[in-house]
């Protein structure tokens, strides 16, 4: 770091220093300084600087002064930061550094008067407004909700609990004000303890992920490790850099034109944008949007889309009949999960169902939590089966000319390799391939093949597809057996094999299933029926019986204790209803 500043005498104040450093044992005090703003000086970080950062330089880059304006400013004097996060701002650079032992922060008048208060009951009105606020991690408070808190929570405790601060760090967050939600769910996190509570008109959540800058990488490989994290990035919008995907981007994609890609960004344009990070696709579709031509790629280990603002107009449907024309068309949708709304359906929803409460219905969202979900618009079914999960209560309905899915429940369809033996660790998953019957080829068992047969074979084998037929097949990965039994079926010869590691076998159709409840309670007038769940094995859940249990156990933990899942697998289970 630069320890030599050789400004001139002019561009701070008589008695101002050029940074800090003199004024690090003075945490929290805040002090007034003349200065002018200058363009020449060492600046490290952004919002919270080095305490050797030229102030005068900071303060440009902060947006508190302009180049050759003079004023007083307020710097607020902070301990040392882990980390500080380069970026450019008001046509000021500043630099990215590791630990430093001393930082400090302008202190401005909407920040100046949130470091004084508790709560942010007196900024409800700037809903979906980001604000930086000087917090200081506290123990003691009351703290109403999980992610979303209530907007007379204290902002102290609530940072605690959401993990953006340690009990006594202070810090710059971030904080968006939201609308009220229709209820709070309490939860016990770091330490801290928050309370549930109903309707409460105004609320806020903490964007952990303060604006970072990517301009040395160009890309996102770096950031592999957070998938399901959205995080800020400062991008200038670019061309005539490599881009792969559509929506979906891989990750080591130029970002600057990805953005112009999506259209969350023009060339040459400079903004903040959200970017969702995900985990790696099986392929990657180019195509040319806004002037950029992306290249479509096969696998790739760790991906990311952009959560641009433009898509949250949908927070205003209600349903989704309008889009009963879009059949196959994937929507971003910015929903709150709410009850009381009318459903019809199970995973597959009438497309006059109230999306916010079947969110809840689904396990996509948690009641009053707002997220972006994408949403599949399908055709009509025949019929929707009504069920009981997470609280909300769906109708049975008969034929209804249009439907819709939420994607997390719906299978990734992508055109079929030729076996498969990558997908051996997906066992019991149900995968969706786009497939073209074919006669040559090897193929090893009936019904179920090992996951080296040739899949575009197999499907012509088990009656799935004809011969030149193109069709999407669902297909279980399933573990490995001790044989294989050869037959000849729909003019395609298997054959027989011994002991093989993997195998799948080709659905005729999608079987229809719940997601579990974290128990059974709800189906106590079901005696007798059998209903298939899908959990997802979980220990620490309380279990009562062996063989048969209470209904209100755990069904995650009891599918562990009777020994048909293990910890963390996704299976489809069997379950026969009981009286007492």
């Amino acid at each position: 770091m630069d320890k030599q500043h050789k400004l001139q005498d002019t561009s701070i104040g008589e008695n101002s220093p050029i940074n800090v450093t003199d004024y690090r044992e003075k945490i929290d005090q805040t002090f007034s300084f003349l200065v002018t703003g200058e363009l020449q000086g060492s600046v490290f970080g952004t919002n919270i600087y080095t305490d050797d950062s030229n102030i005068a330089v900071a303060a440009v880059h902060a947006g508190i002064l302009s180049v050759g304006e003079t004023k007083s400013v307020e710097v607020k004097i902070l301990p040392g930061q882990s980390t500080y996060q380069s970026s450019t701002q008001n046509g000021v650079t500043s630099s990215s550094y590791g630990a430093w032992p001393g930082s400090y922060m302008f202190i401005t008048d909407m920040n100046a008067s949130l470091t004084t208060i508790t709560n942010l009951l007196n900024y409800r009105h700037k809903v979906n407004e980001v604000i930086s606020i000087s917090v200081t991690g506290l123990i003691e408070g009351p703290v109403f909700g999980t992610t979303i808190y209530t907007d007379d929570s204290n902002v102290g405790s609530a940072a605690v609990h959401a993990g953006v601060l340690s009990i006594g760090e202070t810090k710059l967050v971030e904080v968006k004000i939201l609308p009220g939600q229709s209820s709070y769910k309490g939860s016990t996190q770091h330490g801290i303890t928050s309370s549930s509570y109903g309707p409460w008109p105004g609320s806020y959540v903490f964007i952990e992920n303060i604006i970072s800058s990517v301009a040395e990488s160009m890309d996102l490989t770096g950031f592999r490790d957070k998938v399901g994290h959205s995080l800020y990035f400062l991008v200038t919008g670019d061309s005539g850099v490599p881009v792969y995907g559509t929506d979906i981007y891989t990750d080591d994609s130029n970002i600057n034109a990805a953005a112009i890609h999506a259209g969350v960004v023009k060339l040459g344009e400079t903004k903040a944008v959200i970017v969702n990070i995900l985990s790696g696709q099986l392929n990657y579709q180019g195509s040319t949007k806004n002037r950029i031509t992306s290249s479509s790629y096969g696998q790739w280990p760790g991906s990311f889309r952009f959560i641009d603002h433009n898509i949250t107009s949908a927070v205003t449907i209600t349903n989704l009949i309008d889009y009963r024309s879009k059949v196959n068309q994937i929507l971003s949708v910015s929903v709150t999960g709410s009850l009381g709304g009318s459903i019809y359906g199970t995973t597959i929803y009438t497309d006059d169902s109230i999306i916010n409460t079947a969110v809840v219905h689904a396990g996509i969202a948690n009641v009053g939590e707002t997220k972006i979900v994408d949403i599949k618009i399908l055709p009509g079914e025949t019929s929707y089966q009504g069920s009981t999960q997470n609280e909300v209560t769906s109708s049975s309905y008969e034929a209804w000319p249009g439907s819709y899915t939420f994607t997390t429940n719906t299978i990734n369809c992508v055109m079929a390799p030729i076996d498969l033996l990558n997908f051996r660790e997906k066992t019991n998953q149900l995968l969706s391939f786009v497939v073209t019957g074919k006669n040559e080829g090897s193929i090893f068992g009936t019904d179920i093949y090992t996951d080296d047969s040739n899949l575009a074979v197999a499907a012509v084998h088990s009656g799935m597809v004809t011969l030149g037929e193109t069709k999407v097949i669902i297909v279980q990965i399933l573990p490995g057996k001790s044989s294989y039994h050869g037959t000849t079926q729909n003019d395609i010869t298997s054959t027989s094999y011994g002991h093989w590691m993997g195998s799948y076998s080709i659905l005729s159709s999608i079987p229809t299933f719940k997601m579990a409840l974290s128990n059974l309670v709800n189906y106590r007038d079901k005696i007798n029926q059998i209903l298939s769940f899908t959990v997802i094995g979980a220990t620490g859940g309380s279990v009562w019986g062996t063989d048969i249990y209470s209904d209100d156990s755990n069904i995650a933990t009891a599918a562990i204790h009777a020994g048909l899942v293990n910890d963390n697998e996704m299976k489809t289970i069997n379950v026969k209803i009981l009286p007492g």
